[in-house]
């Protein structure tokens, strides 16, 4: 059973994931529907870390702005993946 310390970084960390979505553009591509799709799959059933690669790939397809990047370098800092991080902060 997950401790309450991991389930309030699962919360964080989906926080946000899902505040990543809100900095899209619109329309988006077809293409990246599918992506956005499979995103909010993995969030549903607490896969972070696939749900952010998927993020990853859906901000690529969209050339997200800054702020897109910025919460997903949040949620890999909050899910310890620096490399991630610094991945993102470049984008910013």
């Amino acid at each position: 059973m997950a401790t309450q310390d991991l389930r309030s970084s699962w919360a964080i960390t989906s926080r946000h994931l899902i505040a990543s979505k809100g900095h899209l553009p619109s329309p988006l591509p077809n293409e990246a529907l599918d992506v956005l799709h499979q995103m909010d799959e993995f969030l549903n059933h607490n896969e972070l870390g696939l749900a952010l690669e998927e993020a990853e790939f859906l901000g690529n397809l969209c050339h997200s702005p800054p702020a897109f990047w910025a919460e997903l370098q949040r949620a890999a800092e909050n899910m310890g993946l620096s490399e991630a991080s610094s991945r993102f902060a470049a984008r910013q």
